[in-house]
């Protein structure tokens, strides 16, 4: 496997800079990426959406061709300075084989968004080192999103001091340890299993959220990951909302979030939360992809810190 590149700093994001949008998803309605322009321009940003954003191939955001040369086009221009992706949904996969990792290397900046995202999150900084970001999209911040969690982004991007809020965090494991960063949505993540963008997880500190799940299936996830060899190489486990989890089978699965992710642990001295405060429901506060972060597993001192900066 691809050792793990450098890390990338991508430069800071600051009142007055441009933010280029682009899907690299499913298709995304008007009226959702307008509300985004607003909320960024309200914070003293320029705006570009690329006009692939809104186009229309069946379910997805265009043809993957289309998708690929916008997200060209955002790494390409010198004006951009950082792409907020317009929503998640699928077939961000079919973009991977087709990423020009050298243009992106010599054109880093910030890239951002979650859910199906994950993909390229994932496949750039495992190409390239570039530090990407798991945060909010347009369709989400039209809930609108917490303030307090839109302040920790930008702050984030700014460089500036950004913590995530662990309070309500539960501890599986305790203890402490410091790790790069990787993960994502599970369901996407687990896609990259045995591809060359599969993530390096030694040292990791792996986090991971999902919604809309069955239980089994989340199961089903885990254990490939474990099988995988993932869990025996891991540092650290954030596990995030996993919203609207069912078990809808005539014969119930039975097993609770909690009793899936303690099996995986069992024998295992990782540092492991669950409940963090990120993914498809309320709390969805920023996390770098590939940075350094160190992990703080403890009742009622819970931390995920930073030590390192993630832009520069």
């Amino acid at each position: 496997m691809m050792a793990t590149k450098k890390p990338i700093l991508p430069p800071a994001l600051n009142p007055g800079d441009t933010i280029g949008i682009m899907a690299p998803s499913s298709r995304r309605e008007k009226t959702e990426v307008t509300e985004f322009e607003s909320i960024l321009t309200a914070r003293g940003f320029n705006v570009y959406v690329h006009p692939q954003t809104l186009a229309r191939h069946h379910q997805t955001a265009g043809t993957t061709a289309q998708r690929v040369d916008a997200l060209h086009d955002l790494f390409r221009d010198k004006a951009i300075n950082a792409i907020f992706t317009a929503g998640g949904g699928n077939r961000a996969t079919t973009m991977l084989n087709h990423l020009d990792m050298d243009l992106i290397r010599k054109n880093p900046k910030i890239l951002i968004g979650y859910s199906d995202v994950t993909s390229l999150l994932g496949a750039i900084n495992k190409d390239t080192g570039l530090i990407t970001f798991h945060g909010p999209v347009a369709s989400r911040l039209r809930r609108p999103m917490p303030k307090a969690q839109l302040d920790q982004c930008f702050n984030m991007l700014a460089g500036q001091s950004a913590p995530i809020p662990m309070n309500r965090a539960a501890v599986l494991k305790g203890g402490s340890v410091t790790g790069r960063l990787v993960g994502g949505n599970l369901s996407v993540m687990t896609c990259l299993i045995g591809t060359p963008w599969q993530p390096d997880f030694k040292g990791a500190i792996l986090f991971l959220e999902d919604c809309f799940e069955e239980t089994s299936r989340i199961d089903r996830m885990l254990v490939h990951l474990d099988n995988a060899g993932a869990f025996d190489d891991i540092a650290g486990l954030v596990m995030g909302k996993f919203s609207d989890l069912q078990d809808t089978g005539k014969t119930k699965f039975g097993y609770s979030l909690k009793e899936i992710i303690t099996e995986r642990l069992d024998g295992r001295k990782i540092p492991a939360i669950m409940n963090a405060p990120f993914g498809h429901a309320k709390d969805l506060y920023t996390i770098p992809f590939g940075a350094t972060a160190t992990l703080n597993a403890r009742e009622g001192k819970t931390a995920l810190s930073f030590p390192n900066p993630v832009v520069k």
